[in-house]
């Protein structure tokens, strides 16, 4: 009897052990390592409506199969990192995060306010994310989109590269190919003209505003004028927001 105690002992201390180290976290890095994008629901004893937050991310799986969904109480102590580095302590919940298939938190939204068509096209392509994260890093981003048989591919190709030397470091260059349906979306976001018989390249700044659109060849002293402006106005453009405009204002 005495012996079976001490094991029931141990395996409950086993299980509490191991539910310590249970975290949206280690879900996510999980998600991201089979090539699954990610929707996160953070919660605490406060939020409402969680069943029908669970049915909305459910119905956006469907809609996009290769996801993953992940739960997040952000009252649980195992969680503070993840809580801290997303700055969801005041957030309202229930919200809505979403999670790239390489693991990187790209946009959230409070689940009241969210669609199922919202949640699943804010699943960034692989390109945005990388440009996203390149953003995040402090860089400003040459988005070029090409076709491989554009004959100036190479020239625009050359001029970023050298674009970046200038910048030292500040800066990265990302392609995109027009012919990959995994971007035609992004592509579609951010305005492109997929006619175009010549690469076109679009400058963010390192605040992610679009400060400069070129078709063709390209000077590089263009290209770093561009990346080192900020663009003025109430709402400019950018990666995260391409339709970001100024209303008139209300009276």
């Amino acid at each position: 009897m005495m012996l079976r105690k001490v094991f029931v002992h141990v395996l409950a201390l086993t299980m509490v052990a191991a539910a310590s180290f249970a975290s949206a976290q280690n879900d996510l890095d999980a998600a991201a390592k089979a090539g699954k994008a990610a929707f996160i629901l953070v919660y605490d004893q406060t939020a409402l409506d969680l069943d029908q937050s669970r049915e909305m991310i459910s119905a956006a799986m469907t809609e996009f199969p290769k996801s993953a969904k992940i739960e997040l109480d952000r009252s649980n102590p195992a969680e503070a990192d993840f809580v801290a580095k997303y700055k969801l302590s005041s957030a309202p919940v229930p919200l809505i995060l979403v999670a790239s298939t390489s693991g990187m938190v790209t946009g959230g939204v409070v689940a009241k306010q969210a669609t199922i068509d919202q949640l699943v096209k804010m699943i960034p392509s692989p390109k945005k994310t990388e440009i996203i994260r390149a953003l995040s890093d402090g860089n400003a981003v040459f988005i070029t989109a090409y076709r491989k048989s554009m004959k100036s591919v190479e020239t625009v190709n050359s001029s970023c590269a050298m674009a970046c030397q200038q910048m030292a470091g500040k800066s990265v260059q990302v392609k995109v190919n027009m012919d990959d349906p995994a971007e035609a979306g992004f592509l579609t976001e951010m305005k492109v003209n997929l006619a175009s018989t010549e690469p076109v390249t679009l400058v963010a700044n390192a605040q992610g505003q679009v400060s400069g659109t070129y078709t063709g060849a390209v000077e590089v002293a263009s290209l770093v004028t561009s990346a080192t402006k900020k663009v003025g106005g109430c709402c400019a453009p950018t990666v995260s927001n391409p339709s970001a405009s100024c209303g008139p204002t209300k009276k």
